[in-house]
């Protein structure tokens, strides 16, 4: 449907919007909904949205399965990645094939290949910033099992449900601002950067540097680092 030349008729976009805003209802709301509802609407197999976040950088606040997880979490280990670059040029990144075409992003490869833990890495992936004027919030990034760019139609859609996801972003107020709160995974990061930097007597940027540097090092996650240090099961020392 969506892998033809040209681009969305107005009268489309308006019935994609019906249909993402019904997925998103049906749902249940919040964040995990709209990944959820990515994947309904859109010839796409997964989803995952990522914000950034100061000084801590791009971090996952929903993905739709284990593998989306698992790349999401990559970026943020890493700290690079499509969504990274997607959020510093202002336009959608794309990846044609994950097992081959992430050269342009050593560490991120690294990383992935590592969270794969020896199962293949295939498929497409493209992330599309969420936008509002100048000031970029962070992406969705939307995942296809085949590989290969994605069509000028879904690509038009992406960067409608992209806008869409922005405007309930920053509108959402009461219960629906609570639904998008801050994931636990999240909040164990900033509060491990704090605890490091309190510990160690230096800034908050280069606490979370430890961090990152510490979950590349020892070939962890980003979370699952900050998880143990909140628990208090390590400590990120001085090299």
């Amino acid at each position: 449907m969506w892998g033809g030349s040209m681009v969305m008729a107005s009268s489309q976009f308006d019935q994609l919007t019906g249909r993402f805003l019904r997925a998103v209802r049906d749902a249940g709301g919040g964040l995990g909904a709209v990944c959820a509802a990515c994947v309904r609407v859109l010839p796409v197999t997964r989803a995952a949205i990522v914000l950034e976040e100061r000084d801590a950088g791009m971090q996952p606040w929903c993905a739709s399965d284990e593998f989306a997880r698992r790349v999401e979490f990559a970026q943020a280990t890493a700290g690079e990645g499509p969504a990274v670059s997607a959020v510093a040029e202002g336009v959608p990144v794309l990846v044609a094939d994950l097992g081959v075409d992430c050269e342009q992003w050593p560490g991120f490869a690294e990383a992935l290949t590592v969270s794969a833990a020896g199962e293949p890495l295939c498929g497409a992936m493209f992330a599309v910033p969420l936008r509002l004027g100048s000031i970029r919030l962070g992406t969705v990034d939307l995942y296809r099992d085949v590989t290969g760019r994605p069509g000028s139609r879904l690509l038009s859609a992406a960067l409608h449900i992209a806008d869409l996801v922005t405007a309930s972003l920053v509108l959402a107020t009461g219960d629906e601002a609570r639904q998008w709160a801050q994931p636990l995974s999240s909040r164990w990061i900033h509060q491990a950067a704090g605890m490091t930097s309190a510990r160690r007597g230096i800034d908050i940027a280069d606490a979370y540097a430890c961090l990152r540097g510490y979950a590349f090092t020892h070939g962890i996650s980003l979370v699952e680092v900050a998880r143990r240090v909140v628990e208090r099961e390590i400590r990120i020392e001085p090299e």
